[in-house]
């Protein structure tokens, strides 16, 4: 018995190690803090705007080893927890300015994800199998759950720090951005395992076979995935899309009023100015980013008397209208009606203007007019449903396009991914055990800032379709699809906006996105570099105009160029602009884009096999034990 119980205390050792005492606490505090303290500085390092992208192949080799090493095993799970939880906090402090509480509460559910890394890997120890096998699958699997489950949040993945190294990301388009995941974990097991068969606890056996195979494997890898990537880039035979003009303007937004850093009206009259100056290069399709000017101007909203005024303020409406007018009158080349509306707003900006400050002075377009152009904009959308008794109204964030002579078309596209608590509060219609949970919603929206204390409820309705467009050019019609915002993270939304069932649905993708909300934080070149994944997991063409950048072009082997710039600052304050060039489009297929996540599955599920085997060996057996001994005793007794 006392055999039993003390292998018990010592079951967290390696496999075929001899039976060691537990060292002093101390020991394993040390061990686990200043080798985590390491891989936080390599992590933190490997990600835009910094980008020492050779870090992420050593990044996580501290880490594991003294999860491997330490003897208590809440010492390094719970160390791992404090290591996740810092990582994130530093490294998302971007969100701090939107949602304070929500940041610290995302990082700390981020976290989890670390100490359930380190409970398969020393699973996978006590099993006899090596970190050079287990890693690549554990933090693939990790990263697949924390941009899947509760929506995801798919932001510093691995694979993000080499968004710029052209070669080494092409397998994306056979397993995902997931892949190159895959080989830089692998790199650093490798890695793990030699310095493991270094530093050995006294009585283990050396491992060198899991190294030396591991070594080889991944050489191997490494190389095949260089000559597939340079295979790929030679395949690469781009055609000129359509002229697309992106236009970027600099305005900041707040997660409390007044909101923004101008007021609509300026906003909007600046953004059709830079509009104007574009439009003189004659683009195929002018893109504004996403929702910048706050109207609503969905056309079967607007084009309307206002039906209820008791739900849809008379304010919401005629500003809608007038943002309409005069967004159709700039895609026509009427520069003078959009002067008229420009107007209207700086005599409203200047009523009861205080006396201190000085009166408004908005940009007027060319007088003498401009060439029609055909537009996407990002707009809410609002459907009235006097009928019923709830909701009365739906709002959607929106892409809507207005054609060369002024007319908006029906067709939108309706944001389908929307953000938690940014743009959907959860639990609006949700039920659990027949139960209607719409009272956890009312109190979560109270919560928000952007309900006025409940007062509103500003949660939008997800879209149900990806609206394909058509964009004639010359004799030839092309399609694009528009994800908005954050859309183009989440690796399935691209995905099935260009492929379905093995077919290209799409030409090319523009995203719009309004990046304000993160000031001019490191939030901006993260956004961009994720983009560039979903570029070469579907083999598309990609065009982004996003408000305080960074706005411009993805080939579909995920090069960039065309970004606006200056003096080589691709974001910043005071940085506008637009950039006009041609989006690529590329005839080669995608096996990512015909099968999806398939790969990063089948390492959940190799991972859950992992953790399956830690629930039973460790808990249930030791359950089991327990019950025995008990049973045995009150026979004895």
């Amino acid at each position: 018995m006392k055999h039993t119980a003390s292998k018990q205390r010592n079951d967290d050792r390696h496999d075929g190690a001899a039976m060691r005492p537990v060292g002093p606490l101390w020991r394993d505090l040390l061990l686990m803090i200043a080798l985590s303290a390491l891989s936080f500085i390599f992590l933190s390092l490997i990600f835009p705007p910094r980008g020492v992208w050779p870090l992420a192949f050593v990044g996580l080799v501290p880490w594991t080893v003294a999860v491997c090493r330490v003897q208590r095993p809440w010492v390094a799970h719970w160390g791992s927890f404090l290591l996740g939880w810092v990582f994130f906090l530093v490294n998302l402090k971007w969100l701090m300015p939107v949602t304070g509480l929500g940041f610290i509460a995302l990082a700390f559910y981020l976290a989890i994800y670390w100490p359930l890394a380190a409970w398969a890997v020393r699973t996978g120890r006590r099993a006899g199998i090596s970190p050079a096998w287990s890693l690549p699958l554990i933090w693939v699997a990790c990263e697949f759950l924390r941009g899947w489950v509760m929506t995801g949040f798919p932001w510093l993945f691995l694979a993000h720090a080499f968004y710029k190294q052209t070669v080494f990301i092409q397998i994306c388009d056979l397993i995902g951005a997931y892949g190159v995941t895959f080989i830089v974990a692998l790199v650093n097991g490798v890695l793990i395992e030699w310095l493991l068969c270094w530093w050995r606890a006294a009585g283990e056996k050396p491992r060198r076979v899991n190294a030396l195979v591991g070594t080889a494997a991944a050489v191997l890898v490494l190389l095949g995935n260089v000559f597939y990537g340079k295979y790929r880039l030679d395949q690469a035979d781009f055609r000129d899309g359509p002229r697309v003009a992106v236009i970027q303007e600099d305005f900041l937004q707040w997660s409390s009023a007044p909101f923004s850093q101008e007021p609509q009206f300026v906003i909007f009259a600046r953004y059709l100015a830079l509009a104007a100056e574009a439009a003189r290069e004659e683009p195929d399709l002018l893109v504004f980013p996403e929702t910048v000017w706050g109207s609503t101007q969905n056309i079967d909203f607007v084009e309307k008397e206002l039906q209820a005024p008791e739900e849809v303020s008379v304010d919401t409406w005629q500003y809608g209208k007038l943002c309409h007018n005069a967004t159709s009158a700039l895609a026509r080349g009427d520069y003078a009606a959009v002067n008229q509306v420009i107007a209207r707003f700086e005599r409203a900006l200047n009523t009861n203007i205080r006396a201190h400050r000085p009166k408004y002075e908005l940009p007027r377009l060319p007088a003498e007019g401009g060439p029609p152009v055909t537009l996407v904009v990002g707009s809410v959308s609002l459907e009235t449903l006097p009928e019923q008794a709830y909701p009365r109204q739906k709002r959607f964030n929106s892409a809507l396009v207005y054609d060369s002579n002024g007319e908006q078309r029906r067709q939108r596209y309706d944001k389908i991914h929307l953000v938690p608590f940014g743009e959907v509060v959860p639990f609006r219609n949700a039920r659990c055990l027949g139960l209607d949970l719409h009272w956890l919603y009312r109190w979560l929206n109270k919560l928000s800032p952007f309900s006025y204390g409940g007062t509103i409820e500003y949660s939008l309705w997800p879209g149900e379709d990806y609206t394909v467009f058509d964009l004639d050019i010359g004799d030839e019609t092309v399609r694009f699809g528009v994800p908005i915002c954050y859309e183009d993270t989440v690796p399935d939304v691209p995905r099935q906006y260009v492929w379905e069932s093995g077919r290209r649905r799409v030409d090319f993708l523009i995203n719009i996105s309004n990046d304000g909300w993160f000031l001019h934080s490191e939030e901006l070149p993260q956004h961009l570099a994720i983009c560039v994944f979903r570029a070469v997991e579907n083999r598309v063409g990609i065009a982004r105009a996003v408000n305080t950048g960074i706005s411009g072009f993805i080939d579909p082997s995920g090069q960039l160029y065309s970004l606006v710039e200056e003096d080589g600052r691709t974001y910043g304050a005071g940085l506008t602009g637009y950039r006009v060039a041609s989006v690529k489009l590329d005839d080669r297929g995608s096996f990512y884009g015909r099968f999806g996540d398939w790969f990063a599955i089948l390492c959940v599920l190799a991972t859950s096999a992992l953790w399956g085997g830690a629930i039973v060996t460790r808990w249930v057996f030791n359950l089991q034990k327990r019950l025995a001994a008990r049973r045995a005793r009150k026979r004895g007794g």
